[in-house]
This record gives C-alpha cells, structure tokens and sequence, in this order.
C-alpha cells in the first residue's frame, strides 16, 4: 500500500491553521472549502511531484494543484449560477462562448492526463494537440483575432484571414507554455494569475473571473505557505488558455490595451522568449527543460542565504511577481496610464531591461550547465 505523500508534523500543523485562517478572512466559507480540499489532495500517493523536478522545489508534493483549481472554479460557478448572481454573462450554448469552454477545458485535461501519469505524453504530441485545440478555437471564434494594435503593418496582416488565424494560434500556444515553463517557484505564476483575474474582475464585474480570482489565491496562498502542492500541466495548460482566450477577448471589447496585458504577464512571456533563445544558441532541443531560468538564478543566491528550502523558493516566486505583475497592479492603482492606453509600453521595455540585467547579474557564483535531462 502506497503510503501518504507526507505526514504531518507539528510544523506542519501551524502552517495549516494560519492558512486556513487566512483562507476565511478573505474569503469566507468559500475559502475555508477549498483550501480544505487543497490539504485533502496532498494527503493522497498519487499524482506525487518528483523532488527536484522543477529545478527548485526540494520536497516532494502533488501536482494536482491545477485539477484542484478549476473544481473549486466550476464549484464556485455552480454556486454563482444557482443563486443568479450572473445570470447570462457566460452566454448559452448558441452564443460565442462555448468554444472558449472547450478549449480551456481541453487543454486542462491535457496537462491532468502528463501530471497522473508522468512522461505519459511526449512534449511533441502535447504541442500539436495545443495547435489543434487554438486552431479551432480561433476558426470558431475569429473574434478573438487581435486586429487594432495601432500599428497599421501589424493591423493589416491580422485583418488577411488566414494570416490573422495563424499568428493568433501561434501566439495562444506560445503563451500557454510560456505559462508552464515559467511555472518553478512557489507562489510565482499563481501570483501572476490572481492578480490578473483580479483586474479583469475589477474592470468587468463578470462573477467568472472573481471565482477564479478566489480558488488562484487560495492556492497561492497554501502554495507559499506549504510548499506542498504544485499548479501541475493541467494548472499551466488550463490557467493558460483561460487567460490568454480571455486576454483576446478583452482586448478586442477594448477592455484592455496591448500594452497594459504585456506589462501583466511580463515575466512569463519575457523568459519564454529568452529561453528559447538560450536554447536555440545552445544548439539544444527546445523541448528539454532547464534550470537557468531567471527563477532559477534567483533562487540559488536564496538558497545560500535563507535556511528554510520552502522560504527560499516561496521568496524567489513573490519577488518576481512583485516586480512584474505587482508593479503593473500598483501603477493601475494610482493610475499611472488608463489600461487602455499603449503607454503601458514604456513600462514594459523597462521590465524587459531589469530581466536581462537582473538575469546576467545572477549569472555570478553558478555553473555554466544548468541543463536537466527529464521532461
């Protein structure tokens, strides 16, 4: 018989019950439920995250944060939709949005299917299988084809059909892993992924997006505290793809400027590109993972500094959020720029600068090779 993935000790104890108190003064008996459900999951053997994996975690735990994530969401709906608290907004099985909940859904199922089963899909099946759900997604749903970036080369190769399609599926896919490649520090793409949630509540009043704004925090916060439970693929492909249709969507109702959605998840889409560039040079497969992510740099110098392995990792993940997606959140609360604006692109191209200078600053005191061989 398998046995628990961890026991809990006294330690372990006290972090449960700050947690949870934390859970219910935010949000409620919601809260509370969830993060039940969160300490329920890391009781169980199986979906366990081998230690190391990630290049930074060093206990082991489950990776069925994500799958645990969209329950509580669909939870949280479910709840919402009874009481009518949205009434149509998610629109009927005739209207637009449909698709956009095949999608997600898919490529939740995706990742859940590689995290019970580790390795059971190779990188190359899970990409074109990406391709194909965004392929129709986008056939579906052209709406969601940016076409008024203000930059009239730009605008008028996205209003040519078959070109728009195919750089909006490119661009889905691409984000959805930037999405799980930037996924190695506690608390670092949860943290991201709330905020967003948070802003695009803030500036719609859609209840779908304050659901999932609530079970991302929740597991932010036993993510950060515990260390315990991991977003997983189907975290990383599901958040991904419910954030990226959405940050379409959005932008196209003139929601959300460009800019503005650049500067909200700058981190991750930053160390996509420079991770492909690393490994492109290199002469590597972009498909075999490494541990000299930014993330990664970051917290080798955390590591030497701080006792705690959990503090260490936990730190690496809210200074990144902090300085990426958190000051993009405090300039909209002193409104810097409306989140309509392309101003938001000076803020950009300074994040761009602080990742590249931070990311070779941290270069000092590591080995060259940071390569690891599993997928």
């Amino acid at each position: 018989m398998t046995k628990p993935l961890f026991v809990l000790t006294e330690k372990d104890l006290v972090k449960l019950s700050v947690m949870m108190l934390l859970a219910v003064i935010f949000f409620g008996l919601a809260g509370l439920m969830i993060m039940i459900l969160m300490q329920w999951i890391t009781r169980q053997s199986y979906a366990q995250d081998a230690i190391d994996k990630h290049g930074i975690s060093r206990i082991g735990a489950s990776r069925l944060g994500g799958a645990i994530i969209f329950a509580s969401w669909l939870g949280l709906l479910l709840a919402g939709y009874f009481s009518d608290y949205f009434g149509d907004e998610l629109g009927g099985p005739s209207g637009p949005y449909w698709i956009g909940w095949i999608a997600v859904g898919s490529c939740t199922f995706l990742g859940l299917a590689e995290d019970l089963r580790n390795n059971y899909l190779n990188p190359r099946f899970r990409l074109y299988a990406q391709l194909g759900i965004f392929a129709v997604t986008i056939g579906v749903w052209p709406l969601l084809i940016p076409t008024d970036f203000g930059v009239p080369i730009l605008d008028g190769l996205m209003r040519l059909p078959l070109i728009g399609w195919l750089l909006s599926v490119t661009f889905c896919v691409g984000f959805v892993n930037s999405i799980n490649m930037a996924d190695g520090a506690n608390g670092l793409i949860a943290g991201v992924i709330t905020i967003a949630f948070s802003l695009f509540y803030a500036n719609t009043g859609q209840f779908v997006y304050a659901a999932m704004m609530t079970a991302c925090a929740v597991f932010t916060i036993f993510n950060v505290i515990s260390g315990r439970l991991f977003l997983g693929d189907a975290g990383a492909y599901g958040l991904g793809s419910s954030i990226v249709i959405s940050s379409l969507y959005l932008f196209q109702e003139n929601i959300f400027s460009a800019a503005f959605l650049a500067c909200l998840f700058s981190y991750p889409c930053i160390d996509f590109m420079m991770t492909l560039a690393r490994r492109l040079r290199a002469g590597r497969s972009i498909y075999l993972p490494d541990n000299d992510h930014l993330h990664n740099r970051i917290h080798y110098h955390f590591q030497r500094w701080l006792p705690s392995k959990t503090l260490a990792n936990s730190m690496t993940g809210g200074l990144i959020v902090a300085s990426s997606s958190g000051v993009t959140l405090l300039g909209y609360i002193f409104q810097w720029w409306s989140v309509t604006s392309n101003l938001w692109i000076w803020l950009f191209s300074l994040q761009c600068v602080s990742y590249g200078v931070v990311f070779y600053l941290t270069r000092f005191g590591r080995a060259n090779t940071q390569y690891v061989y599993r997928t």
